[in-house]
């Protein structure tokens, strides 16, 4: 239903990673097809992506002088969490002017400053909690929002009762219009025996890549000669290993789609046949959306190994396969990654176990019941 009584004014915060911003984005997505004349403020860090990828959107962006705590020396921790605490009064000082009528966190460092600034001025807020267990600023922020949205089932009760939704955790429109087309995977063309498709293989670490996987799918690459030439690669690498991946690439002779950043990974995604990617939530949210058959390979330093738990909530359902990160030598990998290639029905079923546990309306459940919030409808 559009709001046609009142213009809303939202502020999303969160970010420092793809895994945070992507959600935000979804939700303003979702504001915005709801109703054109909605406000739409992003709040993040001067140190996170968002400041590249937001001002592509088209939304309006304030950016903080804030960072993260985790893996930093006593020193840096203290210096970080003063500029936490600067964050509060200058997040207040940008939520005045825009007297937003509510206030979402979704994760990241800049989260936590802005949804407690907003729960000081007395504005309605909310958080997004994407992972299987929250972590530290989502914990502490769920004891004084007014909404807390969860993906995982296993979330809620880690959260007080009573304000707690299962929503999933939104996917960016253009994600879910690969979701909706009639998109043929080359697996599937390869099984109706139509000619020049090869078995594509999308690679990704997250927004900043991931140097184990990028080594253990270059090794894999050494045992797959039999089938490596029926194999199309595209491999996000982020910053760090751009170069050294793409020489390596050449120096093999292997032709393959070598990306710092992908921008388009609702191309990408529409082109693949199968994921090797982290278990970030988000990753995990668009994977089932659109229901990719996918190799997990959790973040082992994640915080209370989260990763690995949302790993296990596909793998345990048929719906992914999880390798931990000391599992994904070369000659291991490349057993998976020819084994999909070869049985195109095993492949199938894993797309299907996928699909089922998509959420592609969490973006649409969240919308309304904020809006519902505000607006004092229960």
């Amino acid at each position: 239903m559009p709001f046609t009584d009142f213009r809303l004014r939202i502020v999303l915060t969160g970010g420092g990673t793809g895994g945070h911003l992507f959600p935000a984005l979804a939700l303003a997505e979702e504001f915005k097809a709801r109703d054109k004349d909605c406000e739409i403020l992003f709040i993040g860090s001067d140190a996170g992506i968002e400041k590249d990828v937001v001002p592509k959107y088209g939304y309006a962006l304030e950016l903080m002088d804030i960072e993260g705590l985790k893996g930093k020396g006593l020193y840096n921790k203290v210096s970080a969490g003063l500029k936490a605490a600067k964050a509060v009064f200058a997040a207040k000082k940008i939520l005045k002017p825009f007297r937003p009528d509510g206030v979402i966190g979704t994760g990241g460092y800049s989260s936590g400053p802005v949804v407690l600034a907003a729960r000081l001025l007395g504005i309605k807020t909310a958080i997004l909690e994407q992972n299987t267990m929250p972590g530290l600023t989502n914990r502490l922020l769920g004891r004084l929002v007014d909404r807390i949205y969860v993906a995982f089932e296993q979330s809620k009760k880690k959260f007080p009762g009573g304000r707690v939704i299962l929503a999933g955790n939104p996917v960016r429109k253009e994600i879910l219009e690969i979701a909706n087309c009639k998109h043929v995977p080359a697996s599937i063309k390869q099984g109706l025996q139509i000619a020049n498709c090869k078995f594509t293989i999308l690679i990704f670490g997250g927004s900043q890549g991931a140097k184990a996987i990028n080594t253990a799918f270059l090794d894999a690459l050494e045992y797959l000669a039999d089938i490596r030439d029926s194999i199309r690669i595209i491999h996000q690498t982020g910053d760090a290993d751009y170069i050294t991946v793409k020489e390596t690439y050449e120096r093999k002779g292997i032709k393959a789609d070598v990306y710092r950043f992908i921008d388009d990974m609702a191309e990408a995604y529409s082109q693949a046949d199968m994921v090797i990617c982290r278990a970030g939530a988000t990753s995990i949210a668009e994977i089932t959306v659109l229901g990719i058959a996918s190799i997990l390979i959790p973040y082992p330093f994640a915080a209370n190994n989260h990763q690995e738990i949302n790993a296990r909530c596909l793998s345990d359902k048929g719906a992914a396969i999880m390798m931990r990160q000391g599992e994904i030598i070369g000659d291991a990998l490349a057993v998976l990654i020819e084994r999909f290639y070869e049985n195109p029905d095993e492949l199938k079923k894993i797309r299907e176990n996928a699909k089922a546990l998509g959420r592609p309306n969490a973006a649409k459940e969240i919308a309304e019941s904020l809006t519902r919030l505000i607006r004092g409808r229960m």
